[in-house]
């Protein structure tokens, strides 16, 4: 695998599992911040519902 591949392939997980479908960006943010702390990576996006957070495999 070139270094270009593997550089693409972190900048752009295949696999985001969802955790939780928060109201506001402050619990939102909030999640995200605790599953880094626990050494996870976090995505946080606009859903019609809210925000969504979701962890990167």
């Amino acid at each position: 695998m070139s270094i270009f591949s593997r550089a693409l392939s972190h900048l752009f997980p295949a696999i985001a599992i969802p955790v939780s479908t928060l109201p506001n960006e402050a619990q939102a943010r909030a999640l995200a911040a605790l599953l880094v702390a626990q050494g996870q990576r976090a995505l946080i996006h606009r859903t019609a519902a809210g925000f969504a957070v979701e962890v990167i495999a």
